[in-house]
């Protein structure tokens, strides 16, 4: 039996000559020289060269069996072979023998594999081949030739075990990604690095908090320790978190920081579990048998811990995202429930408000006309300011309805078709009285055809009438108020240009908030709620359109919007371009 890598001899001869059977006549006159060379070519052979007799009794050895097993070859003269075979492999050479498999009836050489004992307690693996040794038309014996394979067949063992264990990752690896249930994850892990490590406990330390705790633990380890905290400068456990270094500690006794928790631990491998540069956690493993945990054990656990280490962040993750997840379900449960006492608090609010103001209103009206005579200016002016300020919370109240109504449209679900140049053109001429009284120019440019929109109709005529009111109203007397509308690809495009006061540059950013005014110099006196902007702004929000803003404090302001037209909503002539309609 010879390593693959020894350098190659010539082969013992197939009737080798021994203790019983005379070799067979060489040619004449070679006899003498022809023996020399076969026994030498048997004592320098790397292979060991054997013969049994009809009982497996050993007839004859070379020198490589001392080589190879360390035992004495004279030890074994006169012994059963089947004394030497492991005794695992044993039934295989009795049935093998007794069977007449070993060798064939017609003599040829049938190869097998069987393992014996050396003289230092080790295996060896031998490649036999065996012939029959025939006389006279007599089986008289076996002639042996066994080569010693037992690096190829380590070799072998780790190229089968890498394989195994590139399987095991890939089989954890999809177990463990396609279940993000914590639980399942320690359970999965835990079971496979015990498993493919042969230890005899294993246990899994979670860190939280900067405090660890035992999460799981499998065979040996006390099932009461779970649950329970694991002290961070202390143990083995506890010099790996600090240190953040896989440990394998091949005798803990020898180990001045060994916890014992599992009887008769001779071994322990600890590997914290890091991703992303975090420590999570803590994957230790132990055996009574120290053989048990090897080098390649030791790198092959750092590679599985790993993958656990990434499952189980990616386990938290899905933990914490379902738990925010829950609390989100809830606190929008919470936030629909108030949004909806909100609505009906502003809805009766704003209905109860509107009786007790008309009542307000008409006795105000009443104590004008009966105590005409008798008012003083000042009186007068009082009576002005209550009708203003009752004027103003009417207001309020209807633009906080039309925002509710607002809230309550169901965005894109539009069945209203709306000529958008007609509702146009009709606040146009509805607003120009109060733009003559300021003197205004006012102008507007429109397509000859009409400019089909889907809408509603009510939502969309305030928004207009809020465009025109506030550049009326933010323009001083004698300036211009000019309105557009065009088509810009598949969009209507509305806007209304003022040389008014303008709106400085950092009102902008709030412009369109609920009740925000952009309050100047110039418009202090000028009274409005605050909403109009953005009542707007919603309801061009709701009709998939965008609004246009653009103002320069001093210069002017430009309010606009823009809102998807029908398929052929823009046609006829005139539909692309600007046309005077009003002047």
């Amino acid at each position: 039996m010879s390593p693959s890598h020894s350098p190659k001899r010539k082969s013992a001869p197939a009737h080798l000559t021994d203790s019983h059977t005379p070799p067979p006549a060489p040619p004449a006159g070679d006899f003498h020289d022809s023996e020399e060379t076969y026994r030498a070519l048997v004592e320098n052979a790397i292979d060991v060269i054997f013969t049994l007799d009809t009982e497996t009794h050993i007839t004859s050895l070379n020198p490589a069996f001392e080589s190879i097993t360390g035992w004495p070859r004279q030890d074994w003269i006169n012994r059963s072979f089947m004394d030497i075979i492991l005794p695992d492999d044993l039934p295989l050479a009795m049935r093998m023998h007794r069977n007449g498999l070993l060798p064939r009836d017609d003599g040829s050489v049938l190869p097998f594999e069987l393992r014996i004992r050396s003289a230092s307690g080790g295996v060896v693996t031998g490649e036999f081949k065996v012939k029959q040794k025939i006389e006279n038309g007599r089986v008289i014996g076996l002639l042996g030739i066994a080569r010693d394979i037992t690096e190829r067949k380590q070799a072998e063992a780790e190229r089968d075990l890498y394989i195994h264990q590139l399987e095991i990752l890939q089989y954890v690896d999809t177990e463990l990604s396609q279940n993000l249930k914590m639980d399942y994850v320690l359970t999965m892990a835990l079971d496979a690095a015990v498993r493919l490590s042969k230890a005899d406990a294993g246990a899994i330390h979670l860190l939280e908090d900067d405090q660890m705790w035992v999460a799981q633990v499998i065979g040996d380890y006390p099932l009461k320790l779970v649950g329970s905290r694991v002290p961070l400068d202390q143990g083995i456990i506890g010099r790996v978190v600090r240190t953040r270094q896989p440990e394998w500690v091949v005798n803990v006794e020898h180990d001045p920081d060994y916890l014992p928790h599992v009887r008769d631990t001779r071994s322990q491998i600890t590997i914290p579990l890091l991703c992303r540069e975090r420590i999570s956690g803590v994957l230790n493993v132990q055996t009574s048998r120290a053989e048990h945990f090897t080098r390649r054990t030791f790198d092959f656990l750092k590679l599985l811990t790993a993958r656990i280490a990434t499952a189980l962040d990616n386990a938290r993750l899905y933990q914490q995202s379902q738990a925010q997840v829950a609390e989100l379900q809830q606190l929008y449960q919470q936030v629909s429930e108030l949004e909806q006492l909100k609505s009906e608090i502003i809805r009766v609010a704003a209905h109860d408000l509107r009786n007790p103001l008309g009542v307000v209103a008409g006795y105000t009206q009443m104590l004008g006309w009966e105590l005409e005579e008798q008012l003083s200016d000042r009186h007068r002016d009082h009576l002005s300011m209550i009708r203003q300020a009752v004027e103003r919370i009417d207001k309020i109240t209807r633009d906080i309805l039309t925002l509710e109504r607002i809230e309550g449209m169901v965005r894109g679900v539009l069945t209203e078709t709306i000529d958008l140049r007609e509702m146009v053109a009709s606040v146009f001429e509805e607003y120009r009285p109060q733009a003559a009284e300021k003197n205004l120019d006012y102008r507007m440019e429109a397509p000859a055809s009409s400019l089909v929109i889907q809408g509603d109709a009510i939502f969309l005529r305030e928004s207009i009438v809020n465009l025109f009111s506030n550049a009326i109203k933010y323009t001083p007397t004698g300036g211009c108020v000019r309105a557009s509308l065009s088509v810009s690809g598949n969009q209507a495009v509305f806007e209304v240009k003022d040389t008014g006061y303008g709106i400085p540059q950092e009102h902008h950013a709030n412009l369109f908030q609920p009740f925000y005014r952009a309050v100047t110099k110039e418009t202090k006196a000028i009274r409005g709620t605050g909403l109009g902007l953005h009542l707007v702004k919603r309801i061009v929000e709701r009709h998939n359109g965008r609004m246009r803003f653009n103002s320069v404090y001093g210069q002017g302001s430009t309010f606009g919007f823009e809102l998807p037209l029908t398929p052929g909503g823009a046609s006829g002539r005139g539909a692309r371009r600007g046309k005077p309609a009003s002047v």
